[in-house]
């Protein structure tokens, strides 16, 4: 099966007699670029690998995260020169061999990288190994999340501001299988740093992992003169299984110092007190009970609600004395 363009997936035949054999092609491939530095592309175009290709280090990160987990499925978001790629298959092959396309996007391989990465994986052997998409991840993911498909690993290094990074793991969320991986790079960037922040503290996600380049040379670089380097690649894991139903105002802060404008815990205390109201007017005491009791755990601060759950012991003419209200109640 040839890597195309926008076309179906389906399930790999075997290119090589052997996949130690087209591992070690493309491990041979991977050395020679970063050996020469230089990748090309149509044309007779050439250009450095850096800064946009993964670092040796970054690239082991990938491989060995790949070696470990095992996936079947697999899934990136921006391919740049190919390198990361290449990482991936390549440990694909340690494991047993590809047996479905790793499924890339990349809106930009033609237009700015002058198709180099798909010139590299040509080389290598690796072009039929992968399923490369033209369209932007924020109008192909959907599309992958409407035919129901599912991936056990995902590597994510697309739009590094916030809103495009944020929008990748929407969809890479729904994409990918309970327990399953997602990398992402450039987290030592702010917007991409937030983004999976919010992944953690919203969706439930677990930090498997991460690799700096810049690890080995101490603090000082950021914001606080003691803290140390963010990773500049990460690893986070999919919860096995889905927490509660989030509610339509559910929100865990993701930043630093945040103080909400809205007090999640003063808007269900104030849900359970209308419902305790309700069924005061109702006559059942019990149930108001209840519900004042726990408005008051949720919000002590709130001293309505103590003088709500003292009326349900006083008598119904007592109570219609201070208040005026509850006149259903006996």
């Amino acid at each position: 099966m040839m890597a195309v363009d926008g076309g179906p997936s389906g399930t790999m035949a075997a290119i090589d007699p052997s996949a130690q054999a087209a591992r070690e092609r493309i491990r041979a491939a991977i050395d020679r670029l970063y050996r020469e530095g230089i990748v090309y592309g149509d044309n007779g175009f050439s250009r450095s690998l850096y800064p946009t290709s993964v670092t040796p280090g970054r690239g082991k990160f990938l491989g060995d995260l790949v070696r470990q987990l095992k996936p079947a499925s697999t899934l990136e978001v921006g391919m740049g020169w190919g390198l990361s790629t290449l990482h991936i298959l390549e440990a694909m092959f340690e494991n047993g061999g590809v047996r479905q396309p790793h499924i890339i996007m990349d809106p930009f391989q033609q237009k700015n990288y002058h198709n180099g990465a798909l010139h590299v994986l040509r080389e290598a052997g690796a072009d039929q190994l992968i399923e490369h998409h033209s369209e932007p991840s924020e109008i192909f993911l959907p599309k992958l999340v409407e035919q129901g498909r599912q991936f056990d690993f995902a590597f994510i290094d697309g739009d590094h501001r916030f809103d495009g990074a944020f929008v990748d793991l929407v969809f890479v969320h729904k994409l990918l299988k309970p327990g399953g991986v997602m990398a992402v790079d450039d987290t030592e960037l702010d917007a991409v740093h937030l983004a999976c922040r919010f992944a953690e503290t919203n969706w439930g996600y677990t930090y498997v992992g991460g690799h700096s380049d810049r690890l080995d040379k101490g603090p000082g670089r950021h914001r606080y003169r003691n803290s140390r380097p963010r990773a500049q690649i990460s690893a986070y894991r999919k919860p096995l299984q889905e927490g509660e139903e989030r509610s339509q105002v559910h929100f865990n802060s993701f930043v630093d110092d945040f103080s909400p404008y809205i007090r999640l815990d003063r808007l269900a205390s104030n849900k359970l007190a209308h419902e305790g109201l309700v069924a005061l007017r109702n006559g059942d005491r019990e149930s108001a009970r209840r519900a004042f009791r726990e408005a008051m755990r949720l919000d002590p601060t709130h001293a309505k609600n103590f003088f709500r759950f003292v009326r349900t012991y006083l008598p119904p003419g007592i109570a219609r004395a201070f208040t005026g209200r509850s006149k259903r109640a006996s």
